[in-house]
């Protein structure tokens, strides 16, 4: 799949950290794989010179890499900066940055325009778009020895929910949530036309199972233990909110090549 600005196309310069082992935002852990609201932890010096020559051109505005690498609150509010906004959005050609930053940079602003300023719901967002911007995580369990069609449709992913064991049902259950997110937000106009012209599922399918799984997983132990219980709920209770953001992040700021798996009529 590729990304692509309206404006142009970026692309991950060579400082940026080893995705492939980093598994684009999934954290591990010895009983689970789930994603974390780490985004900004992956951010690369590359990234940081993006910001201090952007915010450069502005006399007022222009900050220094040492500001941005010892105040963590500092940084938050500078990666919030209309310039960086607009020198992502508005450069053609490639930009240096690294996908992390690209992510989490636009799906903080579009979240913050319908309302959501919950920072770690951005950093997380943006880690569910980065790990699925890479194919393979389009199946339930990217540890496993499937292909990515393996979970072709959300009904699959319930179905597999039904008989599978109690310690996994944490881990599929918020690849379910996630998975409704992504497709809910980044492809509602491929699925409003496969509802319209083929009777399948429609985007209000998709918000009902993501605000559902995601309740639920806020309640789950292991939520609490890594941090997430907040997060989890405040998209379990603000799905819609979020699904129209990202909604709008495709409208007006990305082209999306290829159809992710889910979306491909199988053979």
């Amino acid at each position: 799949m590729t990304i692509e600005s309206k404006r142009g196309s970026f692309t991950n310069a060579p400082a940026v950290i080893d995705c492939r082992s980093r598994l684009f935002g999934i954290a591990y852990a010895k009983e689970e794989l789930v994603i974390q609201a780490n985004c900004r932890a992956q951010f690369t010096a590359d990234d940081f010179s993006f910001v201090v020559r952007t915010l450069a051109r502005s006399q007022r505005d222009a900050v220094s890499l040492v500001s941005l690498l010892s105040d963590e609150a500092e940084r938050d509010a500078i990666l919030d900066h209309e310039l960086v906004y607009r020198s992502l959005v508005d450069e053609g050609g490639c930009l240096r940055v690294s996908a992390a930053f690209y992510f989490y940079v636009l799906t903080r602003r579009v979240l913050r325009q319908v309302g959501v300023e919950e920072r770690a719901l951005s950093d997380y967002v943006a880690a569910v778009l980065l790990a699925f911007s890479h194919t393979s995580q389009l199946r339930a369990h990217p540890a496993d020895p499937v292909t990515a069609r393996s979970f072709t449709y959300v009904s699959d992913v319930m179905a597999q929910l039904a008989v599978c064991p109690p310690e996994q049902a944490f881990v599929l259950r918020t690849h379910l949530a996630n998975y409704s997110l992504f497709l809910s937000g980044m492809f509602a106009e491929r699925i409003t036309s496969h509802a319209q012209r083929r009777g399948a599922p429609g985007l209000s399918f998709y918000e009902s199972v993501g605000q559902s799984a995601y309740l639920h997983v806020a309640q789950h132990p292991q939520a609490r233990r890594t941090d997430l219980h907040t997060v989890f709920e405040q998209l379990g209770n603000g799905f819609h909110a979020v699904r129209v953001a990202l909604n709008r992040l495709t409208d007006s700021l990305l082209h999306l090549h290829g159809t992710p798996a889910i979306l491909i009529t199988p053979p």
